[in-house]
C-alpha cells in the first residue's frame, strides 16, 4: 500500500481485520508456521485477549471480538452492554474456555445463526468449492445486542498500483451504543463451506499480535506502536498477498478513530 494513501485512514487505528482466501499454499504455510513456533517458542502477553474459533463460518465474529477485547480502554459501553459483559465474564477464561462460552452465550450465539442463515445476498464472485474447511465470508454479522459499530463506507482508499493484489480498506468508527451492533452484514449460510478467512491484527503491549481463531495461539509479529499499527499491519498483511500471488481475494479493514 503506497504510503500516501494509508495516510487518508484517520489515526489512530485500533486493529486492522484481514479477509483473505484460505488456499493449499496458505495451510502449507499454516503448519509449517505452528510447528516453528512450537520448537523454537515466542514472546506472548497475558494481556492478549485471544479466543479459539468452534462456531462454523464465525470468523468474522471472532475477529470483531478479538479487535474490541484487545481495544476496550478506547471503546464506550454503555451501560448493560451485552458485549462488555461476555468480555468480562470470559476475561479469565482459557482461548478453548471462551470459545466454548461463546457457543453457549445466547445473546451473541443466536443473533449470529440468524443472520448467518439468511445466507449470502452480496458477492462479487462465487465461493470456491475447493475442499477447505468452513470459514466465514462475512462483511461483519449483526450478532451483539447493546453495542455498535457503523460500518463507514465512505472515504474509501483505492488499491495502490503495486504488481501485487490490490488491497482496500474501509474504515469503522468505533462507536459502542445501544441498542444493537449494527454491523449491516451479509453472512453465509452456516453451514455453507466457503474459502474465505477473517483475522485480527492488533497492538498489545508493544508488539502487533495476529489473532486467528484457527490457530492455537496467537502469532507476535514484532514491535509496534498506537502511531505506526496500521503500517505495520499492512506490512502483515502483504505477506499474506505475498504467498498467493495469483490470488486478488484480499480486504483490509480498519478500526479506527471517527
Amino acid at each position: 500500500m503506497d504510503p500516501e494513501l494509508l495516510s487518508m485512514v484517520p489515526r489512530p487505528v485500533c486493529a486492522v481485520l484481514l479477509l483473505f482466501p484460505i488456499t493449499e499454499k496458505y495451510e502449507i504455510f499454516r503448519t509449517e508456521e505452528e510447528e516453528k513456533i512450537k520448537s523454537q517458542g515466542q514472546d506472548v502477553t497475558s494481556s492478549v485477549y485471544f479466543m479459539k474459533q468452534t462456531i462454523s463460518n464465525a470468523c468474522g465474529t471472532i475477529g470483531l471480538i478479538h479487535a474490541i477485547a484487545n481495544n476496550k480502554d478506547k471503546m464506550h459501553f454503555e451501560s448493560g452492554s451485552t458485549l462488555k459483559k461476555f468480555l468480562e465474564e470470559s476475561a479469565s477464561m482459557s482461548p478453548e474456555e471462551r470459545a466454548r462460552y461463546l457457543e453457549n452465550y445466547d445473546a451473541i450465539r443466536v443473533t449470529h445463526e440468524t443472520s448467518a442463515h439468511e445466507g449470502q445476498t452480496e458477492s462479487s464472485s462465487p465461493c470456491s468449492s475447493q475442499p477447505h474447511s468452513s470459514h466465514c465470508r462475512e462483511k461483519a454479522s449483526s450478532w451483539c445486542h447493546h453495542a455498535s459499530l457503523p460500518w463507514v463506507k465512505r472515504n474509501h482508499v483505492d488499491p495502490a498500483k503495486v504488481t501485487s493484489p490490490p488491497l482496500r480498506l474501509r474504515r469503522w468508527r468505533p462507536f459502542l451504543r445501544l441498542p444493537s451492533l449494527g454491523l449491516h452484514s451479509v453472512a453465509p449460510n452456516i453451514d455453507e463451506k466457503v474459502d474465505l478467512h477473517f483475522i485480527a491484527l492488533v497492538h498489545v503491549d508493544g508488539h502487533l499480535y495476529e489473532l486467528d481463531g484457527r490457530k492455537p495461539f496467537p502469532i507476535n509479529h514484532g514491535e509496534t506502536s498506537d502511531e505506526t499499527l496500521l503500517e505495520d499491519a499492512i506490512e502483515v498483511c502483504k505477506k499474506f498477498m505475498e504467498r498467493d500471488p495469483d490470488e486478488l481475494r484480499f480486504n483490509a479493514i480498519a478500526l479506527s478513530a471517527a
